[in-house]
């Protein structure tokens, strides 16, 4: 079991945006399933969602 499981849904959500538009962007986009947006998700440290989760609300990726 993942950190992307123990999330709140809406911090999920937002993650999973970010995760398309930055780290998947070059990945054709019958691939961006929310399955691989969440495996990539949980080979992340809290720390480094944390700092993506606030990065993306600074940039305006996500609300």
């Amino acid at each position: 079991m993942g950190l992307s499981s123990m999330m709140k849904w809406e911090d999920r959500q937002r993650l999973r945006a970010i995760v398309r538009r930055v780290h998947l962007r070059f990945l054709p986009e019958s691939l961006l399933t929310d399955y691989e947006c969440d495996k990539l998700i949980d080979s992340f440290s809290e720390e480094v969602i944390e700092a993506n989760l606030r990065a993306g609300r600074e940039v305006g990726l996500v609300s």
